[in-house]
């Protein structure tokens, strides 16, 4: 029986408006501000301008209307990469496939990487022009001209899968998956069932709200996409949501309305998947797979094909990781980005201006400390939001489930001109201009609580009714018994914050004030300006950042899940 944390009715509805209304400032602020920009409100005097301008040139605007099929074609890269991150963290959790710990880490080094520097290396490779693979097979007799462009539908989708789509899908599933109990396909195989039988009686559906969660993160990634479609798609007509939002911000003169008119349209999408999958969660119910009982979480025996399939695995992650990024850090010792062949095409000289360069050092410092900021707060904030929502019995729950998704139907950019707006239009907020703390609300990915609730759901309520009878307070049994049980997703959730946060360029570059440069933004500046080998630079030794980063969270995350 699960029973839920009751607190008096009074004190019960004081903590459900006081957590809803303080969720809501950082959620609902923002969403309700681009809805007023989209009809273009403003008040001057006594009076208020109201418009449809924005709406009805969305809709008249053929290239707005083919900016958004293309994002939902685009999307199509999302069913496939659930498909092949649902196999992958099956077969590294559950089987332990030689090479497992190579391929987990791999998979979290390549979400981690900056996507920038790491799409200059499949341009490196792929470009129709100039790109090492399409030279290579163009000395075979029977081809004639490029057979690859990474300028297209095609290569957007290749890239996104190769770099992000199937990385962060397989983050967020393998803490789900690793907390199953062994037992329950134990028993499903002691009664005959087949292996097919098992995943879709057993472990697909109580993954399900772990799979839906990662699957809605990923359309909503797929959909507010920015960089990649912008430097690949752009240049041969390929306009997405994002991107379109971007020409129009840009326009002279920019068409603000039209741009938050689009945003908003996201909003609606999304609010309607949230609502989706609250309906779905609350027919389905919680699935406790730790109990008081006891857990068993070892993996299945191995069979003999999980060699043959760690062999490819591994050959996958070397073609879609360490080959484009091999030529990135070669092209960064280039004397001119690209030119392999020219003669005396190396130089160490790139590397030396930029770790001598000041405003290296300080980003580094700028990055590291906002990025542990964001992923220590987000953490804690994102555990306690998603103990509200499975545990908390307080008032306007369902509520408050409903608003933590909605900053991500704001992309990076939308996100980064509403909140610049709000501080330099608001006297209430205006004082937070130039410091920190708007970076941090920013950059606070809400979808840690979504990805903590599953977690929190999997964990039996009676280890807390335990503690509970045994005269722990709320703060002693959080702490020590429901923090410790989701350790490896509160690891997950802080390396996805951390990475996020490191990375971004998006969100803070409008925000961020001038003397404040991030590694990723330094990394922008010099790509700005022409000096692309140094942004290379940069964006290789932001790898190396976060994957010492990942190492040591991922080995964190492992010890305290054994000792629960």
């Amino acid at each position: 029986m699960s029973v839920s944390v009751s607190l008096p009715v009074d004190r019960r509805a004081l903590a459900g408006w006081a957590t809803i209304a303080l969720v809501a400032a950082l959620t609902v602020g923002p969403v309700a501000y681009v809805l007023l920009a989209s009809f273009d409100v403003s008040a001057i005097g006594s009076d208020f301008k109201f418009g449809l301008a924005g709406w009805t040139d969305m809709f008249a605007s053929t290239r707005t209307l083919r900016s958004i099929a293309y994002s939902f074609l685009l999307s199509v890269r999302v069913p496939i990469a659930m498909t092949l991150a649902f196999v992958i963290a099956w077969l590294l959790i559950r089987l332990e496939i030689p090479g497992r710990r190579f391929i987990e880490l791999s998979l979290w080094f390549g979400f981690v990487l900056p996507s920038v520097p790491m799409m200059l290396g499949w341009i490196l490779l792929l470009d129709p022009n100039y790109g090492l693979v399409n030279l290579a097979l163009e000395k075979l007799p029977f081809i004639d001209g490029p057979v690859f462009s990474i300028y297209s539908a095609a290569g957007i989708i290749w890239v996104h899968l190769a770099l992000t789509t199937v990385p962060v899908m397989v983050i967020l599933l393998a803490p789900a998956m690793r907390q199953l109990d062994s037992a329950f396909e134990e028993a499903a195989d002691m009664s005959g069932a087949g292996l097919w039988l098992t995943l879709r009686t057993i472990t697909i559906p109580l993954l399900m709200p772990a799979i839906l969660t990662a699957f809605i993160a990923g359309l909503i990634r797929s959909l507010e996409a920015f960089e990649i479609e912008q430097i690949l798609g752009v240049p041969v007509g390929i306009f997405v949501y994002s991107t379109r939002i971007f020409d129009l911000v840009n326009n002279e003169p920019p068409r603000f309305a039209q741009a938050m008119s689009l945003s908003f349209m996201f909003v609606v999408l999304l609010v309607a998947m949230a609502a989706l999958y609250q309906v779905y969660l609350r027919r389905a119910g919680t699935r406790a797979t730790i109990t008081a009982r006891g857990v068993r979480l070892q993996a299945r025996i191995r069979p003999w094909w999980t060699y043959l399939i760690s062999v490819g695995l591994i050959g996958y992650i070397c073609i879609t990781i360490f080959l484009p990024l091999f030529i990135l850090v070669l092209g960064s010792f280039n004397k001119l980005f690209g030119f392999f062949f020219m003669k005396d095409a190396w130089t160490p000289e790139h590397w030396i201006n930029v770790l001598s360069d000041d405003r290296f050092i300080r980003a580094v410092f700028t990055s590291i400390g906002l990025g542990l900021s964001v992923g220590i707060i987000g953490v804690l904030l994102f555990a306690l939001n998603a103990w509200l929502l499975v545990r908390g019995n307080i008032a306007g729950r369902g509520l408050l489930s409903m608003i933590v998704w909605l900053p991500l139907g704001i992309p990076g950019l939308v996100l980064g001109v509403t909140l610049l707006s709000m501080m330099l239009n608001m006297p209430l907020i205006s004082a937070l201009y130039g410091t920190i703390i708007p970076l941090i609300a920013a950059l606070i990915m809400p979808i840690g609580v979504q990805l903590l609730r599953g977690a929190v759901a999997q964990v039996s309520s009676e280890l807390e009714e335990a503690g509970t009878m045994s005269g722990g307070r709320f703060a002693y049994i959080f702490r020590k018994i429901t923090l410790p049980l989701i350790a490896p997703a509160l690891a997950s959730v802080f390396l996805l914050t951390f990475a996020g946060t490191i990375r971004d360029i998006s969100t803070i570059l409008l925000i961020a004030a001038p003397g404040t440069r991030t590694m990723s933004l330094l990394m922008f500046d010099f790509a700005s300006i022409g000096r692309f080998e140094s942004a290379t630079v940069v964006g290789v030794l932001i790898a190396l950042i976060c994957l010492v980063v990942t190492a040591i969270a991922t080995r964190v995350g492992e010890r305290l899940g054994i000792r629960r």
